[in-house]
């Protein structure tokens, strides 16, 4: 049994058993201080904390109803029905219940949730329960097991085939057909525009020529008298 001191409060370990075989620890509190206790005078959706979320700081459970034993039949020893933050209603008995040290300002048991310390020999005591158990025996090899022979050989076959037809090459064949280059036949001509006929130029250079006449050889707009 796992015991961890939290000065006057402790948190206990204990193994849970169902039908005589071992399925796991529960955590539930002893010695708890009074101004931690939940009672039946404790408001209702006041904060608390359950005994296995000890160390989770950032998460919310909220106090629906405290049941004393033989008050109800599904908790026969007495019990706590809770809320948590997603709105899922969660049953603990009566030693997992506390009051959430951050209502009361706690500061001694807010020290200790804040220490990772007792969180990691947890992790280390229950590490060492898992190694004490003897390893199963790993049969078989690593891998991909092995393929059928007679799939094996279908295999080996099929690519005896296809290397005859490419000749042991990869990739795509090369084509047969003869595709023939077309012979570039110079023109003799010069490049860039062709230039205008003299009828052609003579029409450009009139019209340039009664442009200019009317704007007095000047660009753009004429000014307005």
């Amino acid at each position: 049994m796992f015991c961890l001191y939290i000065h006057v409060m402790k948190l206990l370990e204990t193994d849970f058993v169902v039908g005589g075989a071992k399925c796991g620890t529960t955590l539930h509190y002893d010695e708890v201080e009074p101004e931690l206790q939940v009672t039946s005078e404790t408001p209702k959706l006041t904060r608390v904390l359950p005994s296995s979320f000890f160390y989770e700081k950032r998460l919310f459970f909220y106090l629906i109803k405290r049941y004393e034993p033989g008050e109800k039949k599904t908790f026969p020893q007495g019990g706590f029905e809770v809320r948590d933050e997603g709105g899922a209603m969660r049953s603990y008995n009566l030693d997992q219940i506390i009051i959430h040290p951050a209502v009361i300002k706690h500061k001694k048991t807010l020290e200790k949730m804040a220490r990772k310390a007792e969180k990691e020999q947890r992790k280390r005591a229950r590490r060492a329960k898992t190694t004490d158990q003897p390893e199963k025996p790993k049969h078989g090899r690593r891998g991909r097991p092995a393929m059928d022979p007679a799939l094996k050989a279908a295999k080996e076959a099929d690519k005896a085939a296809r290397s005859v037809v490419s000749g042991g090459r990869r990739g795509r064949p090369k084509g047969t057909a003869v595709v023939s280059k077309k012979e570039y036949v110079p023109t003799g001509g010069k490049r860039g525009r062709r230039p205008l006929s003299p009828e052609v130029r003579a029409q450009r250079e009139a019209a340039q020529a009664k442009t200019r006449a009317k704007s007095g050889g000047k660009r753009g707009r004429p000014k307005r008298k």
